[in-house]
């Protein structure tokens, strides 16, 4: 840990290292989404079987979510995100060598319980170092990370395949993890007022009886709905469906979620200034939610309504940039209403 670091130059250096990890967590999520024909192709598996591939990987990722954020909240940042980077990096190389398709659920549903927690423990590392007037901003930072990651992974992955075949880049995507882990254990060490969370026990009723949580439970299922079609069979149903070539179709598959990264920013950057505008953080996050989801809304819609590729994912593009409008917000939020668990 450097001596010399000044509290200005920690908070930077905690958001630089929240940006980088959000952006390899989706250069791993979304590699599958590209290499899925290819996969598909080698393994000899259907688009039902792949389907159950993605799905596993959400399934296990949902149901060790809230178990992962209690050990974030008991264990510490420092040694819960060494953990889950450490561990989704071994498993992303580890999909590189599935031989069929059992041996891929399994691989894709131990990563996924890998990486759960990832982003509530991240949050709550922002939350340490960042006001409750900044941390939509900062979430918004940690967000455009992850679509930042989106953005790059289909045409790197795209790249890769072509030249040394889905394996190998898994392994290559897979490495990235191992680099960030080495800067954060040198960079990161947990704040003496954690040992009260770890000590204090969570306060489960109050959790889940608060009506808010709920809301915003509700709110995230329904923009992970949409959102997953983006990093998993955007890329093949452009193939499949318009004839475009692996390398156009991560092209066009890229353009939704860079829309996600400036929406992410945006989003979080509106709000913390809406809010003493206002005098209302209340409403500083309802009004970017309201706005965000109304034209989620409308440019999905219109999106099921046109033939032509690109018109297609121009109105997909304007979905996923007003829906991750909303998504520093919601993260927000949470934090607003948990403190320190």
């Amino acid at each position: 840990m450097p001596a010399d670091r000044t509290p200005a130059n920690a908070r930077r250096g905690v958001l630089v290292l929240g940006f980088l990890m959000s952006v390899i967590t989706y250069l791993d999520r979304v590699c599958i989404s590209v290499a899925a024909p290819a996969i598909s192709k080698e393994l000899g598996l259907s688009d039902m079987q792949m389907g159950y591939v993605f799905s596993v990987f959400v399934l296990a990722y949902a149901i060790f979510e809230i178990p992962s954020g209690w050990l974030g909240d008991k264990m510490g940042q420092r040694k819960m995100l060494l953990r889950i980077v450490g561990s989704w990096s071994v498993f992303t190389v580890l999909t590189g060598g599935a031989w069929n398709c059992a041996m891929l659920l399994a691989t894709r549903f131990v990563f996924g319980a890998a990486e759960a927690g990832a982003f509530p423990t991240l949050s709550r590392a922002l939350a340490r170092v960042f006001a409750p007037g900044e941390r939509a901003r900062a979430n918004g930072v940690m967000w455009m990370g992850a679509r930042v990651g989106g953005v790059i992974a289909p045409a790197v992955a795209a790249a890769l395949i072509a030249r040394i075949g889905w394996r190998a880049t898994f392994v290559v995507f897979g490495s990235v993890g191992f680099l960030w882990c080495a800067a954060f254990w040198r960079w990161y060490q947990d704040a003496p007022e954690d040992g009260l969370s770890r000590a204090a026990a969570a306060p489960w009723g109050q959790i889940f009886s608060n009506g808010t949580l709920w809301a915003l439970c509700g709110t995230y299922f329904c923009s992970a709905y949409g959102f997953w079609f983006f990093v998993t069979w955007l890329p093949t149903f452009l193939v499949r469906e318009y004839g475009l070539t692996l390398q156009r179709s991560g092209l066009y598959a890229s353009l939704p979620l860079a829309s996600g990264a400036l929406g992410c920013l945006a989003g979080g950057l509106l709000s913390d200034w809406l809010a003493p505008l206002t005098g209302s953080l209340k409403w500083a996050r309802r009004a970017i939610g309201i706005g965000g989801f109304t034209l989620a809304a409308i440019g999905f819609a219109v999106a099921t309504t046109v033939r032509d590729p690109l018109v297609l994912v121009l109105c997909l593009t304007l979905a996923a940039g007003a829906h991750d409008f909303t998504v520093p917000v919601a993260w927000a939020s949470v934090v607003d209403i948990g403190g320190r668990f």
